[in-house]
This record gives structure tokens, sequence and C-alpha cells, in this order.
């Protein structure tokens, strides 16, 4: 054991899935012989837990023996720092959720910022850190756990950066959001999966679920027009899985709007993924970030169709900034100088037909699945 700051290391394209999750030590960031803060105390209504001695970390290289389960105390700790996410995300004022998501991971623990530990964060994190410990408070610790069990009373479970299913090819981008809700679930081989995007053209952009499908990757895609509900619709009916990303909160009436139905679909065979407050309602700013959330869970991206400065373009000048690759049908090279633009550094693919993409798809992503520590 050392001192050293844990700074999660993926795969930039890997959706880790730990099936050991139990048998790690549970990281309680509390000082040997300092009082535990009252986030990290436990609560009156917390279930009784079998009493026997086991081991549990509650400190920099300390073990100490607890009187109750290791399988309890994981649980209980994974919520509080679940709890620990939300509540330092809600006093997030001055900066986007993306600090807080890189101020908390790069500390590898919610609790420890909130218990003033900065140790290993870069300065600017520092800062942003301790602004946010002036703000959040005990209440909104128990206001966060209590969503979270409301939640998943209505089959909708919490997955934060701290937590081993976090997407990993979210980590690829430099705006990785703190937290996101899913309903339905998130598979391991979520990572081999292609975003599309489109406008106007619903019959390409079925085409090319099909076939990404077919070629054995997910399909991702926002949930808010006909053309998003087609895709997912056209995935689903290849036998493939959708990943599909809402523009409001997972539990806002007006989030889904007409597509119910396929939202229902969705959370049967793939998974609904929300990064807001699940009562948020849509609005031009979650709509920004629902597409920022949709093409980081991706390896890789296709624009389907798109005029200069719509989605497609802005879409594309994001995903490139993050080093992610991006493909586009030859007609829109040919119809759209924004695409010649966007790409005369590299990063752009063009591709005769969707069977031409599925296959530089499938040679990409499963080149960039390899290991990588960074």
């Amino acid at each position: 054991m050392n001192n050293t700051t844990h700074v999660p290391s993926r795969s930039p394209v890997t959706c880790s899935t730990n099936l050991a999750l139990a048998a790690r030590p549970v990281r309680r960031w509390i000082q040997p012989g300092k009082p535990a803060p009252p986030w990290c105390r436990p609560r009156h209504d917390s279930p009784k837990a079998t009493t026997h001695p086991v081991a549990a970390f509650v400190g920099v290289g300390a073990y100490v023996h607890t009187e109750t389960t290791f399988e309890m105390v994981m649980s209980m700790t994974t919520i509080d720092e679940q709890a620990a996410v939300l509540a330092l995300t809600k006093a997030t004022h001055t900066q986007p959720w993306h600090h807080t998501a890189r101020a908390i991971a790069s500390a590898g623990s919610a609790l420890k910022l909130m218990d003033g530990d900065v140790t290993g964060l870069v300065e600017i994190d520092q800062a942003h850190a301790a602004d946010l410990r002036s703000r959040v408070s005990i209440e909104d610790l128990d206001q966060a756990r209590d969503l979270i069990t409301t939640m998943r009373a209505d089959d909708v479970h919490l997955i934060t950066v701290l937590d081993d299913t976090y997407p990993g090819n979210m980590l690829w981008a430099n705006n990785y959001q703190p937290f996101v809700w899913v309903r339905g679930r998130m598979a391991p081989e979520d990572y081999r999966a292609v975003a599309i995007v489109g406008e106007h053209d619903s019959e390409h952009a079925t085409a090319a679920a099909r076939a990404l499908v077919e070629a054995g990757l997910t399909v991702i895609a926002p949930l808010r027009s006909d053309l998003d509900a087609a895709v997912h619709e056209a995935a689903l009916e290849a036998g493939g899985r959708t990943l599909g990303v809402l523009a409001g909160g997972i539990a806002a009436p007006d989030t889904l709007g007409p597509h119910a139905n396929v939202a229902q679909q969705i959370g049967q065979r793939g998974a609904l993924v929300s990064p807001f407050w699940p009562d948020t309602t849509p609005t031009d700013r979650t709509i920004a970030r629902e597409r920022v959330v949709a093409c980081g869970l991706a390896a890789t991206v296709y624009i389907v169709d798109g005029g200069d400065d719509g989605p497609g373009h802005r879409c594309t000048d994001m995903v490139l900034k993050t080093g992610k690759h991006v493909f586009v049908p030859q007609q829109l090279q040919q119809e759209q100088a924004w695409v010649a633009q966007a790409g005369f550094r590299g990063g752009i693919t063009v591709v005769q037909d969707t069977d031409d993409l599925s296959k530089h798809a499938v040679n990409l992503v499963d080149m960039c699945s390899q290991p990588t520590m960074f």
C-alpha cells in the first residue's frame, strides 16, 4: 500500500466488468485514528448486517477488523460513494459537470474529496474540489441515497465514474459525465459500438443500423426524432442490441415523447441511458449533452447526413477532438464542404455503402479494443 492517488486505467474503448467486486478491499478513505466524517457513518436505517469480523480498508495503508460482513460493507460503501458523486455533481455551479467527473476519477473516491483530501489532484482540480466541498451538505448525501433507492425500485440503476461498469468508451473523451442512469442492461460487448447520427435520411440510417448489427456491433443513437426511433427499431428487428441516449431525465414524462413503445423495447433488449437528474425536462442544453453522451458511449461514429453547422457537423467536430474516428457516406462527402474541412487533419473515413461501413467499423473497433494503459 502507498499514498499514490488512484487514476482509473482502462482501455479507451473497453467497458470493464469486475466479476470479483465482492473480493475487493473497501475504500472508506478514513485516516487511521481520525473520526469518520458524517457521510461515512452508518445510517440508522441501514440494513442489519451479519456480525462476524472481516478486514476492511479504512485508510491509506491500514486494514482493521469490523463487525459486519464483507459483502454488506461493500454494498454500503458503493452506495455511499455513488451518493457522494451525486452530491458533488449537485454542488457543481461554476464549472461544467465533466470537471467534477475528472476530479472524482483522479481522486478515486468522491468521499475522499468530501473529506477534504485532494492529494494527487492538479491545482485546478484542487480548487474545484474545494469549491464543491464548501457547497455540499450531509442532507445532500441523504437525498442522494434516497434517490438511488427510489430509482432502483423503478428498475433504474446508477453508474458513476467510480464504478467498474462505467463505460470505458466514455473515458476516451475529455468531457465524460460523472454519472448515468440506466434502464435495462449495459453489456460488456457494448464497447464494440457505433453511434449513428442523422437528420433526414431515415432509409440510409436504418440500413446502416441493420448492417452494423449483422456485423456483431451494438448500435447507439439518441431517442428524440423519428429517425432516431427508426434506427433503434431497425437494429432490434435485426436481432441486435441498441443503447438509446435520452435528452432528458429517465423518469421525466416529456423525455420519451411519442417514442415510449420503442423505449420499452430498448429497455428490454438493450439499455436506455440518461446523464441527467431523473426529472429533467428536455431543453436545447440537454439535447447538446445527449449528443456528447451518445458519441461518448460509442467506439466510433457514423454521420448519415447533415448540413453546415448542423448536428452532424457539430458532432463530427466534437468526436474528432476526443481522438475518435468518424465515418461518413460518400454522398455526404461529395455534397458538403464541411466534411473535408473537418477532416483535413485526418480522422474521417469515407465509405462507399453500409457494407463498407460495417467492414471498416469492425476492423477499427477490434483494433482499438486491445488493452491500453495510460
